[in-house]
């Protein structure tokens, strides 16, 4: 077998594949369509059934998947329609070289035309199946997207609500921390107007305590001390419950004790030197 020729063979075959899979429209011309018939004769016709030119499936179908891979190429469909009027409109009409015989390669077409058609089928078959499954792995994939992103969705509601409280919480922080302000200054204030009226009714008295006896004068800035230190303990003591939230009172106590343990000694001292 000349594999030189046989190669030449198969180049034609495939480019001829390749030709009658780009329109439609070519076959409607009828000198195109008697040279077509004459390219096939061409190729598949000999004088003995032995040399004639047999095509080969692996051509077929590499053929027929590049155009299928390349649009550019043509359309497999339109290759099969095309082979299809070519199988339906061949007559034998031109003589072989010799003169003695008619050219007939019905039968070459024939089997061109059902191996293609075969081949279109399951490469057919074989891309609506992985459409199949390239669909459901996507609707996989975007399912699992969605539910990624609605779970996402939910953190960011739950953070946000998190978000809110805490902003709800400083807000009102703020707001109390404002009115202790206040509080604590106008606290301050009485403190100061206190301490001030304490130590204005102290020089009062003090001034006149060449008026007065001694134990008299000791009662009444004991008296006025108990006073003041009640008062602003008490101020002193709100301001720390607002601070340190401590209630601690144990100093009040002594100091009240010790002023009224001293009011109790002049009295008792009044009394012995009278």
């Amino acid at each position: 077998m000349d594999l030189t020729k046989e190669s030449q063979q198969r180049t034609e075959f495939c480019d001829i594949l390749f030709e009658l899979a780009k329109s439609q429209e070519l076959l409607q011309d009828a000198y195109y369509r008697s040279s077509m018939y004459r390219r096939l004769e061409s190729l598949y016709d000999a004088e003995s059934q032995d040399k004639r030119f047999r095509h080969f499936y692996t051509d077929i179908f590499s053929v027929l998947t590049q155009i299928q891979q390349n649009p550019k190429l043509g359309d497999i469909n339109i290759l099969g329609q095309n082979l299809a009027m070519i199988r339906s409109g061949y007559k034998p009409q031109n003589k072989a070289a010799d003169e003695k015989r008619i050219i007939d390669v019905s039968d070459a077409i024939k089997k061109l035309y059902d191996h293609v058609n075969l081949d279109i089928a399951r490469i057919t078959y074989s891309d609506g199946a992985n459409r199949k499954i390239s669909g459901e792995s996507s609707l996989e994939i975007l399912q699992s997207q969605i539910n990624a992103l609605q779970q996402k969705a939910q953190e960011i509601k739950k953070d946000y609500g998190d978000t809110e409280k805490k902003i709800i919480e400083v807000e009102n922080k703020l707001d109390n921390s404002q009115k202790e302000y206040i509080t604590i200054l106008g606290i301050f204030a009485a403190v100061v107007l206190a301490f001030t009226g304490g130590i204005a009714f102290s020089t009062s008295v003090l001034n006149n305590i060449a008026q007065s006896s001694v134990y008299r004068t000791i009662s009444v800035a004991l008296i006025i001390g108990l006073v003041l230190i009640n008062v602003l303990f008490g101020l002193f003591y709100y301001i720390n419950s607002l601070v340190n939230k401590e209630k601690k009172i144990f100093p009040l106590l002594i100091s009240n004790i010790v002023i009224i343990i001293l009011l109790k000694l002049r009295t008792l001292i009044s009394a012995y030197a009278s």
